[in-house]
């Protein structure tokens, strides 16, 4: 924060140098024109005043009309577009951990409050906060596991109905966001239901495969083939799971759907 401020010194001061320079300029210029000192002095202020309009109307287009322009350009360019979703993702962690702090630190301070209000001290030792227990840590660390295991699902759902809408119907799109979910929870293979897809081939299958896989590993790979062999009988009746997991990874930029690394 200090660093920022301080950069923002030295720029600030850098353009008023400038400013101040090309006005003096200006003046002296006026002032060898044969015109007197007071014109000489508007001149000089009317010189600042033009440059302090053309800063603001240049910052204003880049910030408004330019950088979100650029923005959007290197988005589209998956190596920015990754970047920009990981530094999301991680503005959105350090959101979420920011407010869990803060509750926590309400839950154990209000209770210390009303405590310290009625008896004047906690446990015969005042001031010193109560340190939670095992149990206590334990859960706390059971719920954040299971949030992010519910926040990888709700991601991997997402991915595969983006993959799928356009070739699936409704139902089977439900019903293949239902078998992703056993696969990822390693439920019986007995719950998974086949599906009938169009315009895509086993080479985007395979691919979608090997990112849900890659997503969650580690996994066995074997497990993924099994499962595009179940949901997707029409396509791979007649490969062999071996040769669906060896294949997994193949081609990687052709088809509709192409291998990603992340999610």
């Amino acid at each position: 924060m200090k660093n920022s401020l301080l950069q923002y010194i030295i720029l600030y001061a850098l353009l008023a140098c400038i400013a101040l320079v090309i006005a003096t300029l200006a003046r002296m210029f006026t002032i060898s024109l044969g015109f007197d000192s007071f014109t000489a002095f508007v001149v000089f202020i009317v010189a600042l005043a033009i440059q302090v309009v053309i800063y603001l109307s240049i910052h204003v287009v880049l910030q408004n009309l330019m950088l979100p322009w650029i923005g959007n350009g290197l988005a589209k360019i998956p190596y920015f577009r990754n970047k920009i979703e990981k530094r999301h993702d991680l503005i959105i962690e350090e959101t979420i951990l920011a407010e869990e702090i803060e509750a926590t630190e309400e839950g154990t301070l209000e209770p210390k409050a009303v405590e310290e209000n009625q008896n004047g001290v906690i446990d015969g030792l005042p001031g010193v906060p109560e340190q939670p227990t095992l149990e206590d840590i334990r859960q706390e660390q059971l719920q954040i596991r299971i949030k992010e295991q519910e926040e990888k699902l709700n991601i991997a759902l997402n991915y595969t109905r983006k993959s799928f809408v356009l070739y699936l119907s409704d139902k089977d799109l439900d019903i293949l966001c239902q078998n992703v979910q056993i696969y990822i929870n390693r439920l019986d293979t007995t719950g998974l239901h086949p599906v009938k897809v169009k315009e895509l081939t086993a080479v985007d299958l395979r691919h979608f495969g090997w990112n849900i896989w890659n997503f969650f590993k580690p996994r066995e790979q074997v497990e993924i083939a099994s499962f595009l062999k179940i949901v997707f009988p029409d396509i791979f009746r007649e490969t062999e799971v071996k040769s669906i997991k060896r294949h997994l990874k193949d081609d990687e930029l052709k088809g509709v759907i192409k291998i990603q690394e992340s999610l």
